[in-house]
């Protein structure tokens, strides 16, 4: 039975592409269907878009205030916060409309005035808000692009190439962020530290003219910063990962759907990203390439093995890190959830990521990787 079942998994293997592919289109509509409604990816809470937050003491339940606050108040949502025992104790308003406009709609449901002493107000500008969601969203794209040169470093097999795109990814790390002086001397310096090392790889002319390319490229935005490049210098760096490294381009895209799949179910649920839930995708990079990079070295540095073997040994390990590290987050959720704070969307957002992350390590990294193996030795 069970050599059966390997013939039927080692004949058809590669159709099961088509499940992350269905699901990364469908994906793709999910996101794109958002941006064509709110004219962005993600649907953003006040802390990325700008508006008022105010917190106080009261015993009406979260519907009931929805109910009376959206019929004068649009675009305002309610959570409540709990004490130990699960009794309500506060109600949290979070609307993009100006304290001048909430405030008084509020007094007059509640039948008394807010003030310092029986509730909190905060309010943030729209201008400042955007800026720190332009900072969030550079942080992410820099992560992506670092996470995909360390993964292209250690499986890519050309030192060379591995030079020039160390030197592309500097300059995408000096365009993420013009304005940090200890980044960009930091980044300097190793753009120096690479080209010396690629003079010194160098044997042949067209070798030099590469290198003399990518760091004079190097040099010019060193100088003139200009943040739209990064695209087509991250597209080009895809393109050779893709054609140089078919391992690296594996993992990576991997990563990419983790990212993917869990923006589009975030955006299905309609859940609302604060900068928290920035911050939980940028942890879910770290996540997502661990059990990717593990299969992958255990394919690529087998002996004596085949590869089928090393892949369910792979799995056995990889399956094991991801459901602890779901039971652990479950749990964390499970604890706080009642309490209404940012680490229910953290928790929440890296309990759908890792989740997907199982589809796309055992399917989509581990069916790329077998192929290419295949094909390598025939």
């Amino acid at each position: 039975m069970k050599q059966q079942i390997i013939q039927v998994y080692n004949k058809h293997y590669k159709k099961l592409l088509i499940i992350p592919a269905l699901l990364l289109i469908l994906s793709l509509l999910v996101i794109t269907n958002t941006y064509i409604k709110t004219g962005d990816y993600i649907y953003r809470d006040v802390s990325l878009t700008g508006g008022t937050t105010i917190t106080f003491s009261s015993n009406i339940s979260v519907s009931e205030m929805e109910n009376l606050i959206l019929g004068t108040v649009p675009d305002t949502s309610v959570m409540s916060l709990s004490d130990n025992t699960g009794k309500q104790t506060r109600l949290i308003i979070t609307t993009k409309s100006s304290p001048e406009i909430i405030k008084p709609e509020l007094e007059k449901i509640l039948g008394y005035e807010l003030t310092d002493e029986n509730s909190s107000m905060e309010f943030s500008g729209s201008s400042l808000s955007n800026d720190f969601y332009n900072q969030l969203v550079r942080a992410l794209i820099f992560a992506f692009i670092l996470m995909a040169f360390v993964v292209f470093f250690v499986f890519g097999e050309s030192m060379k190439i591995k030079v020039y795109c160390a030197i592309l990814t500097l300059i995408c790390a000096r365009l993420t962020f013009p304005s940090s002086r200890f980044l960009n001397a930091i980044i300097i310096i190793l753009g120096i530290l690479f080209f010396v090392y690629g003079l010194y790889l160098s044997k042949q002319k067209k070798d030099y003219y590469y290198l003399l390319a990518s760091f004079l490229a190097f040099i010019i935005f060193l100088i003139f910063p200009v943040y739209f490049v990064i695209l087509p210098i991250g597209i080009l760096l895809i393109l050779i990962y893709t054609f140089v490294s078919v391992p690296s381009i594996a993992v990576i895209f991997a990563a990419f759907a983790d990212i993917l799949f869990a923006l589009a179910l975030v955006n299905l649920l309609g859940i609302k990203i604060s900068s928290a839930g920035i911050v939980a995708f940028l942890m879910l990079i770290g996540y997502s390439v661990d059990t990717d990079i593990l299969l992958t070295t255990r394919v690529l540095r087998r002996k004596n093995e085949s590869v089928n073997s090393s892949m369910f040994s792979a799995f056995k390990t990889g399956i094991t890190m991801t459901l602890t590290a779901i039971a652990a987050v479950g749990i964390a959720l499970i604890v706080v959830y009642k309490y209404e704070t940012v680490l229910n969307q953290i928790f929440s957002i890296m309990i759908i990521g890792l989740s997907f992350d199982i589809l796309n390590t055992w399917l989509t990294n581990a069916v790329m990787i077998k192929w290419f193996v295949e094909k390598k030795h025939g």
